[in-house]
């Protein structure tokens, strides 16, 4: 694809009138191959898809990219995902991965960036979609970050994975707390603390998760220290369900009652999902019991 001359964006343009139907790709359209899952932002490497909902209509979309601007208000959905672009190159893409929008989203060259997405009415059957799209370069450090690996490195037990990296001080706090509780209750973790897996959404976890001879996982409980988990005192983190065949949805359990919930799995006192239905109105669990 010719695109030298193809300028960086840098601030944000014009809404955009996507002309089809469709998810959106963020990508370079010679590398990769697209990335697999159904959540609303799904990662590759040079690729992002955003799921584009059911409104059966042509969404609008606006790109910024630049320097962190933050989060915009006023729309329904705000999400954010990390992504590595090993060829500096990044367009937006219609379903056949052909670029809407002559322009180079990947301001900084190779290497890391954050994209966020903000949408609104991806549902709305008499709606336009609307979304909001910055790309905005993450930190460098001279070399390019690492592959994620094709499957979790140790994958045996329950699993805690740390999805965020810029708090630091939390993250220390957490595993604290963990190692504390699990001596208590006997409720072992296998922590899994990697660059590679930053801004990963519970479905480019579990298609890492290795897999013995007949096919079976290697754990079926994943806990996911996300953003979310680390901005509050609770530590909710993300409960997901892998065993095969299971569709459970994942939610939200606090620090405090993790520890039960490993030991009851672990111990087949209970499924998954009877605890998903006994969450909080905010989607968190916080009953203690073991």
């Amino acid at each position: 694809m010719h695109r030298s001359n193809w300028p960086p964006l840098q601030g944000g343009t014009h809404p955009i009138k996507m002309k089809d139907w469709g998810d959106l790709d963020l990508m370079d359209p010679d590398a990769g191959e697209p990335p697999a899952g159904d959540q609303f932002l799904t990662v590759e490497r040079n690729w992002v898809r955003v799921e584009a909902g059911s409104s059966p209509e042509a969404p609008i979309v606006t790109l910024y990219a630049g320097e962190d601007p933050g989060p915009q208000t006023g729309w329904e959905e705000v999400q954010e995902i990390t992504m590595v672009s090993t060829t500096g190159f990044l367009a937006l893409c219609d379903g056949g991965y052909t670029p809407v929008h002559k322009t180079n989203l990947a301001t900084a060259g190779t290497g890391p960036y954050v994209i966020r997405v903000h949408a609104s009415d991806r549902s709305c059957e008499d709606k336009k979609p609307r979304f909001l799209i910055q790309v905005i370069p993450g930190p460098r450090t001279g070399a390019e970050p690492a592959p994620p690996p094709d499957t979790i490195e140790d994958s045996e037990g329950t699993l805690l994975v740390r999805t965020s990296f810029t708090q630091p001080d939390e993250w220390a706090r957490l595993l604290d707390a963990l190692d504390e509780a699990a001596e208590k209750h006997h409720a072992p973790l296998t922590v899994i603390d990697n660059p590679a897996y930053a801004g990963h959404p519970p479905a480019q976890i579990t298609t890492r998760i290795q897999h013995d001879d007949e096919d079976w996982p290697h754990t079926t409980l994943i806990l996911i220290a996300d953003e979310r988990t680390l901005a509050s005192a609770e530590y909710p983190m993300l409960a997901v369900n892998h065993l095969p065949d299971d569709d459970d949805a994942p939610f939200r359990i606090t620090l405090a009652a993790a520890s039960s919930l490993v030991v009851n799995m672990e111990l087949s006192n209970t499924d998954f999902r009877e605890w998903g239905q006994s969450v909080d109105a905010d989607g968190v669990y916080r009953e203690e019991h073991y």
